[in-house]
């Protein structure tokens, strides 16, 4: 079994077993993998912060054929404050959809996870005067440019279309935020 240490941002989880958690993250190395995240639902669960959706850090993950396991993690970012906003929220879950739909398992793009994470980023800390829409907005014509598609400039609506229609993505995130 090899110990691999991976730069990761969890952009999903589902509940797997009784105590268990499978984990999508999108890694610097190796782009996009699952890995599962034993006991991680119990009350006293050390790693439970790392299978939590929007959490950067470094990956310690056991590998044994092709498959992964989270047996350690080191926080860079939580952005734990995305949660006290709605729309901020919002618009920081559609950010996770972008990259968990548009990317098969083991795809990676630098520019599409670079801006991924300026823009959790900046929803979390600094989006003051541009408001969260307008940081999505930016981030959504990133990842057009990024996907191959040219640089589009879009309201959300026509994002959201846009991706539902041409990419084939329906993101979820961004049509709950289009209701508030």
């Amino acid at each position: 079994m090899d110990i691999v240490s991976l730069d990761g941002l969890c952009i999903r989880t589902i509940d797997y077993k009784d105590n268990d958690k499978l984990i999508t993250l999108y890694c610097a190395e190796k782009g996009k993998i699952t890995a599962t995240a034993k006991g991680v639902k119990s009350a006293k669960a050390k790693l439970k912060f790392c299978a939590s959706p929007f959490c950067f850090g470094k990956y310690l993950l056991a590998a044994k054929n092709g498959r992964f396991t989270v047996v350690g993690c080191d926080v860079y970012d939580g952005f734990f404050s995305l949660t006290t906003d709605i729309e901020s929220y919002y618009c920081g879950g559609c950010v996770l959809e972008v990259l968990d739909k548009t990317a098969a398992e083991g795809d990676f793009s630098g520019a599409l996870f670079t801006s991924a994470l300026r823009t959790l980023n900046e929803l979390c800390y600094d989006c003051g005067e541009n408001g969260a829409r307008e940081v999505l907005k930016k981030f959504l014509k990133e990842a057009v440019n990024a996907l191959g598609f040219g640089e589009k400039e879009m309201s959300l609506a026509e994002s959201s279309r846009y991706f539902n229609n041409v990419l084939g993505v329906k993101l979820n995130s961004l049509n709950e935020l289009l209701r508030l």
